[in-house]
């Protein structure tokens, strides 16, 4: 069989196979070109962190002078994108004549990112310090805190 394959048909061969193969792909003609265009993307905007405790997020009493009490601060994203949150401060407020600033919360440190929709909690000490003036006018009260959350790192 091998003898049938002579130089002048292989050439043959070769030559009807490159034009097979010519005829398909040179039927395709084209220009090539180069282009510019334009377009947007909106960008969210950040929801302020929503921030919380309540009385059963308190571990310990407060008197003048003495122990910390552990609140424990939730933090909720309720944005639509991740949030990145840093200190938590807080505030106490007055409540009547018995002072706020009677009060002193440590801050919290987070330093981290918050994904959307999810809800995280850190804790921090509270106390009462000693004025060496009569603070009978705080026995029994409840103290609200004001919490506020900075992006700082």
């Amino acid at each position: 069989m091998l003898k049938h394959f002579t130089p002048r048909r292989i050439l043959i061969l070769v030559a009807v196979t490159a034009v097979a193969i010519a005829v398909p792909v040179g039927a395709y003609a084209y220009f090539s070109t180069t282009g510019t265009g334009s377009g947007t993307a909106a960008v969210g905007s950040a929801t302020a962190i929503q921030l919380s405790s309540a009385a059963g997020d308190v571990t310990g009493t407060l008197y003048p002078g003495g122990s910390d009490a552990t609140v424990v601060v939730h933090v909720l994203n309720a944005g639509s994108g991740s949030q990145y949150v840093g200190d938590i401060t807080g505030v106490v407020a007055d409540n009547g004549l018995c002072l706020g600033s009677w009060f002193v919360v440590d801050h919290v440190l987070v330093a981290a990112e918050v994904a959307k929709g999810v809800s995280t909690t850190a804790s921090t000490k509270v106390r009462m310090t000693n004025t060496a003036t009569n603070q009978n006018i705080c026995q029994g009260k409840t103290m609200a805190i004001t919490w506020s959350a900075s992006a700082a790192s």
